[in-house]
């Protein structure tokens, strides 16, 4: 199954992943702007945890929301906690920590073992690009089963950092990709969104401004651009990826999110 985060209308959406696509289930939201506890503003990141509840980052209501397994556009969340315009958020199935960015704040926090308190992981120490800060933090990925370690797009920055796995606003990151300025080089990114990582620690962004996803190996001073390149419509084309994701059979699935809809691109032949 697939979820999707459908912002514009205030809702979590489930799929079938199958084609022709399926019709789409309403788990949460879909209650018009606002924030109650059945209601969304600006949903961006979306996760479930081992238990198949559901979290949802809600920007504008700058908080967290858990919901149950098998809810509905009837159910109301629980609020896991307060972030400033929170953005994507992903979970270490291994430790049950929630890691939720904050464009507002310039920081990653974690909710230790999915808890009420919020520590920060990453940043928190203004705006800037030193390896201790953000400028516009939005992708999150915590990394358990290869490297063991957090990845932050940096957006503003355009550039994509690494922590270890014990991290405080204190840890200076790494860059592991992007870093020279703005533009459509490969060694650079416009404005990162969010990234992957698979077995060999090769990194996979959706690089926003540039229409594109960049697969990046470990250790690298460029990237490659295996999808889009130039905005458009057509089916190797984007407009704006947003969240990028494996599925089972390690099919690239990218949030074309200005054009509406979701592709599925075989890596075998990117």
């Amino acid at each position: 199954m697939l979820i999707v985060s459908d912002f514009g209308n205030h809702r979590i959406l489930q799929f079938s992943i199958n084609y022709p696509p399926s019709v789409a289930t309403v788990i949460a939201g879909g209650n018009d702007y606002g924030c109650k506890m059945n209601q969304f503003t600006v949903t961006i990141g979306v996760a479930f945890d081992s238990s198949r509840q559901l979290y949802v980052a809600d920007s504008d209501c700058n908080r967290t929301i858990k919901f149950p397994a098998n809810s509905n556009s009837t159910t109301s969340g629980t609020c896991v906690g307060s972030v400033s315009q929170p953005q994507n958020l992903c979970i270490n199935p291994s430790t049950g920590d929630i890691y939720v960015a904050s464009y507002d704040d310039n920081a990653v926090y974690k909710f230790i073992g999915g808890s009420e308190t919020a520590v920060v992981a990453a940043g928190g120490n203004g705006d800037g690009n030193a390896l201790n800060q953000f400028a516009g933090p939005n992708g999150v990925y915590y990394d358990y089963l290869y490297t063991n370690a957090l990845y932050v797009t940096d957006t503003r920055n355009h550039r994509v950092m690494k922590f270890p796995p014990d991290s405080t606003s204190a840890t200076y990151g790494i860059v592991v990709a992007g870093n020279n300025g703005v533009g459509n080089e490969p060694n650079q990114l416009y404005r990162p969104r969010t990234i992957l990582i698979d077995s060999q620690g090769t990194l996979y962004i959706s690089d926003g401004y540039n229409h594109r996803i960049q697969r990046w190996l470990q250790n690298a001073s460029n990237g490659t651009t295996i999808v889009g390149g130039t905005k458009g419509t057509a089916s190797n084309q984007l407009n704006w990826p947003e969240t990028i994701l494996f599925d089972k059979y390690n099919n690239l699935l990218v949030v074309d999110r200005d054009n509406h809809r979701i592709q599925l691109f075989n890596l075998t032949t990117c």
